[in-house]
């Protein structure tokens, strides 16, 4: 769409992660720079949270048609390999509508104090027509944010508990999306004792979205409520276990989401008092 853009530092081309990329791939630096901006481009083009469900470090080379260059980007922390997709670390901080909100209020601030013609609050009060199309087409989020996180998907419409789980692994399936904000309200609200959540990161709502598209019976707040009311019930998922003179282990959301632990949870693993993690 025209008048779309990405942030990238001025500076990139002398950064150590980018002369670490171009080594390792024996690539020149202005080659791993179009390489980076082709990626972020795909990552601000078809994903809002900084996950992209589905994709693997092969899909990924061969879009930007660059061998070997996703690992290398997971080599240096610009890219991370989860169990359904990839994920960029901090991406609302680089990239997305924050970022380039932020951006652009900065440099309309540097230029009207350049101007001297314009104060600061109604620089503030000026927008560009770029960006007055990006709030016309924002969706609304009709639902509050609980923590710090992007993640505002909208409550369930489809009653979806009495089908089975045949193709939840299909992103685009069909499937609600899922809920963050409400699980995570669920989670607080029973389980008080366990870590609170502050900030719901991509690679967090990338585990959750994961264990949501697994199977469609989970596709429902219910079955949260119930998964949640199940774990407080056990002592040591809630911190009340002995654990041989050493301080309790309470989990936190993140790791009761983890593939090993939520199937060692179902299959009632950590019912008994004491349990070694």
């Amino acid at each position: 769409m025209a008048g779309d853009w990405i942030k990238m530092r001025s500076d990139l081309h002398t950064s150590p992660k980018v002369v670490r990329i171009s080594s390792a791939l024996k690539a020149d630096r202005l080659r791993t720079i179009g390489g980076l901006h082709s990626v972020w481009s795909l990552f601000d083009v078809h994903s809002e949270d900084g996950f992209m469900d589905g994709y693997t470090l092969e899909i990924l080379d061969d879009l930007i048609g660059f061998p070997g260059f996703g690992a290398a980007m997971v080599s240096v922390g610009w890219l991370t390999q989860e169990d359904e997709g990839l994920a960029i670390p901090r991406f609302d901080e680089h990239n997305g509508q924050s970022a380039k909100r932020r951006a652009q209020d900065s440099e309309r601030k540097r230029v009207a104090r350049q101007s001297g013609n314009v104060s600061a609050s109604e620089a503030d009060k000026s927008r560009t027509r770029e960006e007055k199309r990006r709030e016309e087409i924002k969706p609304s989020n009709a639902n509050a944010l609980l923590v710090d996180s992007d993640a505002d998907d909208a409550l369930p419409t489809l009653d979806l508990t009495s089908q089975d789980s045949t193709d939840a692994a299909e992103p685009h399936a069909g499937h609600p999306a899922c809920p963050h904000q409400q699980i995570i309200a669920l989670y607080h609200a029973i389980l008080p004792s366990n870590p609170a959540i502050r900030d719901w990161t991509p690679a967090r709502q990338a585990t959750l979205r994961v264990r949501w598209n697994e199977d469609r019976r989970r596709q429902n707040l219910d079955w949260w409520r119930g998964f949640f009311e199940y774990v407080s019930h056990s002592r040591f998922l809630t911190g009340r276990a002995s654990q041989h003179d050493r301080k309790p282990f309470t989990p936190g959301l993140e790791w009761l989401l983890k593939a090993e632990n939520f199937a060692k949870i179902r299959e009632g693993r950590y019912e008994d008092e004491e349990v070694t993690a």
